[in-house]
Protein backbone atom coordinates (compact mmCIF):
# COMPACT_ATOMS: atom_id res chain seq x y z
CA UNK A 1 0.00 0.00 0.00
CA UNK A 2 1.13 3.55 -0.81
CA UNK A 3 -0.27 6.56 1.05
CA UNK A 4 0.14 9.94 -0.64
CA UNK A 5 -0.56 12.83 1.71
CA UNK A 6 -0.44 15.86 -0.53
CA UNK A 7 2.72 15.19 -2.55
CA UNK A 8 3.63 18.02 -4.93
CA UNK A 9 6.93 16.72 -6.32
CA UNK A 10 6.62 15.74 -9.99
CA UNK A 11 8.83 12.64 -9.75
CA UNK A 12 7.00 11.45 -6.65
CA UNK A 13 3.61 11.90 -8.26
CA UNK A 14 4.78 10.08 -11.39
CA UNK A 15 5.99 7.15 -9.28
CA UNK A 16 2.72 7.00 -7.34
CA UNK A 17 0.73 7.08 -10.57
CA UNK A 18 2.82 4.17 -11.84
CA UNK A 19 2.01 2.18 -8.69
CA UNK A 20 -1.69 2.36 -9.50
CA UNK A 21 -1.06 0.13 -12.52
CA UNK A 22 -0.07 -2.78 -10.27
CA UNK A 23 -3.15 -4.76 -9.20
CA UNK A 24 -1.66 -5.73 -5.83
CA UNK A 25 -0.80 -2.14 -4.86
CA UNK A 26 -3.47 -0.04 -3.18
CA UNK A 27 -2.92 3.74 -3.38
CA UNK A 28 -4.59 6.00 -0.81
CA UNK A 29 -4.54 9.73 -1.54
CA UNK A 30 -5.07 12.30 1.19
CA UNK A 31 -6.19 15.76 0.01
CA UNK A 32 -3.55 17.72 1.92
CA UNK A 33 -0.36 17.47 3.95
CA UNK A 34 -1.59 16.22 7.33
CA UNK A 35 1.67 14.74 8.58
CA UNK A 36 3.16 11.28 8.80
CA UNK A 37 0.91 10.23 11.69
CA UNK A 38 -2.24 10.90 9.64
CA UNK A 39 -0.74 9.09 6.66
CA UNK A 40 0.08 6.04 8.72
CA UNK A 41 -3.40 6.00 10.24
CA UNK A 42 -4.91 6.18 6.75
CA UNK A 43 -2.78 3.21 5.77
CA UNK A 44 -3.83 1.29 8.88
CA UNK A 45 -7.47 1.94 8.15
CA UNK A 46 -7.23 0.79 4.54
CA UNK A 47 -4.82 -2.14 5.08
CA UNK A 48 -6.00 -5.51 3.75
CA UNK A 49 -3.61 -7.83 5.58
CA UNK A 50 -3.05 -8.70 9.26
CA UNK A 51 0.55 -7.47 9.54
CA UNK A 52 1.94 -3.97 9.01
CA UNK A 53 5.41 -2.59 8.24
CA UNK A 54 5.44 1.23 7.96
CA UNK A 55 8.03 2.67 5.59
CA UNK A 56 8.31 6.44 5.32
CA UNK A 57 9.66 8.26 2.29
CA UNK A 58 13.21 8.14 3.70
CA UNK A 59 13.05 4.40 4.44
CA UNK A 60 13.86 1.40 2.31
CA UNK A 61 14.43 -2.31 2.84
CA UNK A 62 17.81 -3.96 2.44
CA UNK A 63 18.41 -5.81 -0.83
CA UNK A 64 21.89 -7.22 -0.14
CA UNK A 65 21.65 -10.94 -1.01
CA UNK A 66 23.88 -11.96 1.90
CA UNK A 67 21.37 -10.43 4.32
CA UNK A 68 18.35 -12.09 2.75
CA UNK A 69 19.30 -15.75 3.00
CA UNK A 70 16.42 -16.29 5.44
CA UNK A 71 13.99 -14.16 3.46
CA UNK A 72 13.16 -10.48 3.38
CA UNK A 73 12.59 -8.51 6.57
CA UNK A 74 8.76 -8.65 6.23
CA UNK A 75 8.83 -12.37 5.46
CA UNK A 76 10.97 -13.21 8.48
CA UNK A 77 9.01 -10.91 10.78
CA UNK A 78 5.63 -12.28 9.76
CA UNK A 79 6.83 -15.83 10.37
CA UNK A 80 7.86 -14.88 13.90
CA UNK A 81 4.61 -13.04 14.68
CA UNK A 82 2.47 -15.83 13.25
CA UNK A 83 4.30 -18.38 15.38
CA UNK A 84 3.94 -16.55 18.72
CA UNK A 85 1.02 -14.51 20.08
CA UNK A 86 3.36 -13.33 22.83
CA UNK A 87 5.33 -11.16 20.39
CA UNK A 88 4.22 -7.53 20.41
CA UNK A 89 6.38 -6.63 17.42
CA UNK A 90 9.52 -7.52 15.48
CA UNK A 91 12.31 -5.10 14.63
CA UNK A 92 15.65 -5.01 12.88
CA UNK A 93 18.67 -2.75 12.98
CA UNK A 94 18.72 0.39 10.82
CA UNK A 95 21.55 1.20 8.43
CA UNK A 96 21.84 4.89 7.54
CA UNK A 97 22.67 6.16 4.07
CA UNK A 98 22.85 9.56 2.39
CA UNK A 99 24.68 12.20 4.42
CA UNK A 100 26.00 9.54 6.80
CA UNK A 101 26.74 5.84 6.42
CA UNK A 102 26.56 3.47 9.36
CA UNK A 103 24.30 1.81 11.90
CA UNK A 104 22.14 3.87 14.22
CA UNK A 105 23.47 4.08 17.78
CA UNK A 106 20.50 2.01 19.02
CA UNK A 107 21.39 -1.08 16.97
CA UNK A 108 20.75 -3.62 19.72
CA UNK A 109 17.72 -5.77 20.68
CA UNK A 110 14.81 -3.76 22.05
CA UNK A 111 13.05 -4.72 25.30
CA UNK A 112 9.88 -3.49 26.96
CA UNK A 113 11.72 -2.28 30.05
CA UNK A 114 14.13 -0.26 27.92
CA UNK A 115 11.35 1.35 25.91
CA UNK A 116 9.55 2.40 29.08
CA UNK A 117 12.75 4.19 30.07
CA UNK A 118 12.87 6.19 26.82
CA UNK A 119 15.33 4.08 24.90
CA UNK A 120 15.03 4.66 21.18
CA UNK A 121 12.16 2.80 19.53
CA UNK A 122 13.04 1.06 16.25
CA UNK A 123 11.96 3.08 13.22
CA UNK A 124 10.21 0.38 11.23
CA UNK A 125 8.67 -2.35 13.34
CA UNK A 126 6.44 -5.11 12.04
CA UNK A 127 3.27 -5.51 14.10
CA UNK A 128 -0.28 -6.85 13.98
CA UNK A 129 -2.86 -4.49 12.51
CA UNK A 130 -5.35 -5.49 15.21
CA UNK A 131 -2.89 -4.43 17.93
CA UNK A 132 -2.33 -1.06 16.27
CA UNK A 133 -6.05 -0.40 15.92
CA UNK A 134 -6.64 -1.42 19.55
CA UNK A 135 -3.97 1.12 20.55
CA UNK A 136 -5.76 3.87 18.63
CA UNK A 137 -3.24 4.08 15.83
CA UNK A 138 -0.64 6.84 15.71
CA UNK A 139 -1.27 9.80 18.04
CA UNK A 140 -1.33 12.95 15.90
CA UNK A 141 -0.63 15.13 18.95
CA UNK A 142 2.90 13.74 19.19
CA UNK A 143 5.02 15.87 16.84
CA UNK A 144 8.36 14.21 17.50
CA UNK A 145 9.53 10.82 18.82
CA UNK A 146 6.44 9.32 17.16
CA UNK A 147 8.00 5.87 16.85
CA UNK A 148 8.55 5.72 20.61
CA UNK A 149 5.04 6.99 21.35
CA UNK A 150 3.45 4.43 19.06
CA UNK A 151 5.51 1.56 20.49
CA UNK A 152 4.43 2.50 24.02
CA UNK A 153 0.77 2.81 22.97
CA UNK A 154 0.98 -0.61 21.32
CA UNK A 155 2.59 -2.28 24.33
CA UNK A 156 0.22 -0.59 26.78
CA UNK A 157 -2.87 -1.65 24.85
CA UNK A 158 -1.66 -5.24 24.77
CA UNK A 159 -0.81 -5.10 28.48
CA UNK A 160 -4.38 -4.03 29.32
CA UNK A 161 -5.70 -7.06 27.43
CA UNK A 162 -3.45 -9.36 29.45
CA UNK A 163 -1.10 -10.12 26.56
CA UNK A 164 2.59 -10.82 27.00
CA UNK A 165 4.87 -8.20 25.46
CA UNK A 166 7.85 -9.99 24.02
CA UNK A 167 9.91 -8.29 21.29
CA UNK A 168 11.95 -10.09 18.67
CA UNK A 169 14.99 -8.70 16.85
CA UNK A 170 16.36 -9.72 13.45
CA UNK A 171 19.78 -8.01 13.44
CA UNK A 172 20.30 -7.61 9.70
CA UNK A 173 20.44 -4.64 9.25
CA UNK A 174 17.37 -5.16 7.08
CA UNK A 175 16.06 -1.58 7.24
CA UNK A 176 17.76 1.46 5.72
CA UNK A 177 17.19 5.09 6.67
CA UNK A 178 18.21 8.19 4.72
CA UNK A 179 20.01 10.95 6.65
CA UNK A 180 19.77 14.42 5.12
CA UNK A 181 22.35 17.17 5.40
CA UNK A 182 19.68 19.85 5.19
CA UNK A 183 18.21 21.18 8.43
CA UNK A 184 14.53 21.72 7.60
CA UNK A 185 13.52 18.38 9.01
CA UNK A 186 10.93 17.59 11.66
CA UNK A 187 13.50 15.48 13.51
CA UNK A 188 15.61 18.62 14.07
CA UNK A 189 12.64 20.82 15.02
CA UNK A 190 12.53 22.33 18.49
CA UNK A 191 9.86 20.26 20.22
CA UNK A 192 9.75 19.95 24.00
CA UNK A 193 10.62 16.35 24.79
CA UNK A 194 9.16 16.37 28.29
CA UNK A 195 5.88 17.69 26.91
CA UNK A 196 5.75 14.92 24.29
CA UNK A 197 6.60 12.25 26.86
CA UNK A 198 3.94 13.53 29.23
CA UNK A 199 1.28 13.14 26.52
CA UNK A 200 2.22 9.48 26.21
CA UNK A 201 2.51 8.92 29.97
CA UNK A 202 -0.86 10.52 30.72
CA UNK A 203 -2.54 8.26 28.18
CA UNK A 204 -0.81 5.16 29.57
CA UNK A 205 -0.23 6.00 33.24
CA UNK A 206 -1.57 2.63 34.42
CA UNK A 207 0.95 0.88 32.19
CA UNK A 208 3.92 2.95 33.40
CA UNK A 209 2.92 2.37 37.02
CA UNK A 210 3.19 -1.39 36.46
CA UNK A 211 6.27 -1.48 34.22
CA UNK A 212 8.28 1.02 36.28
CA UNK A 213 6.92 -0.35 39.58
CA UNK A 214 5.99 3.02 41.00
CA UNK A 215 2.81 4.96 41.73
CA UNK A 216 3.35 8.65 41.10
CA UNK A 217 1.46 11.38 39.23
CA UNK A 218 1.86 11.58 35.45
CA UNK A 219 4.10 14.65 35.59
CA UNK A 220 6.54 12.92 37.95
CA UNK A 221 6.56 9.72 35.90
CA UNK A 222 7.15 11.69 32.68
CA UNK A 223 10.08 13.51 34.27
CA UNK A 224 11.55 10.19 35.45
CA UNK A 225 11.14 8.66 31.99
CA UNK A 226 12.89 11.61 30.35
CA UNK A 227 15.68 11.49 32.91
CA UNK A 228 16.27 7.80 32.18
CA UNK A 229 16.78 8.37 28.44
CA UNK A 230 20.18 6.86 27.60
CA UNK A 231 23.09 8.90 26.34
CA UNK A 232 25.13 7.64 23.40
CA UNK A 233 27.70 5.89 25.56
CA UNK A 234 24.95 3.94 27.33
CA UNK A 235 23.51 2.93 23.97
CA UNK A 236 26.97 1.84 22.87
CA UNK A 237 27.39 -0.31 25.98
CA UNK A 238 24.05 -2.02 25.32
CA UNK A 239 25.27 -2.73 21.81
CA UNK A 240 28.60 -4.04 23.10
CA UNK A 241 26.81 -6.47 25.42
CA UNK A 242 25.27 -8.09 22.35
CA UNK A 243 27.97 -7.64 19.69
CA UNK A 244 31.31 -6.27 20.84
CA UNK A 245 32.84 -6.15 17.35
CA UNK A 246 29.89 -4.16 16.04
CA UNK A 247 30.13 -1.71 18.95
CA UNK A 248 33.87 -1.22 18.42
CA UNK A 249 33.36 -0.59 14.71
CA UNK A 250 30.65 1.97 15.43
CA UNK A 251 32.75 3.71 18.08
CA UNK A 252 35.70 4.02 15.66
CA UNK A 253 33.48 5.44 12.96
CA UNK A 254 31.68 7.95 15.20
CA UNK A 255 34.23 8.88 17.84
CA UNK A 256 33.71 12.58 17.14
CA UNK A 257 30.03 12.46 18.08
CA UNK A 258 29.85 10.02 20.99
CA UNK A 259 30.85 12.63 23.53
CA UNK A 260 27.94 14.94 22.83
CA UNK A 261 24.16 14.47 22.62
CA UNK A 262 24.13 17.03 19.81
CA UNK A 263 25.06 16.17 16.23
CA UNK A 264 24.87 18.70 13.42
CA UNK A 265 23.45 16.08 11.04
CA UNK A 266 20.93 14.79 13.54
CA UNK A 267 22.41 11.31 13.21
CA UNK A 268 20.35 8.89 15.33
Amino acid sequence: MVVDYGSDDHNTLTSIDACIEFPDVHVVRLPSKRGAQAARNAGLGAARYPYVLPLDSDDRLATEPALLAGGSYPEQAVRLLAASPHLAFVHTYSQMFGAFDGLTISAYPCREQLLARKHHAPMSIVYRRTDALAAGGYDRRVRKWQDWAFAIDLLAARHRRGATNEISCIPGPLHEYRVHSRFARLSTAQVDELESVQLVVEKNLDYFHVILDEDRPAADVAAAVCASKPDRLTDLLHMAAVDLDQALALARGRKATLGSPVDVLGIP
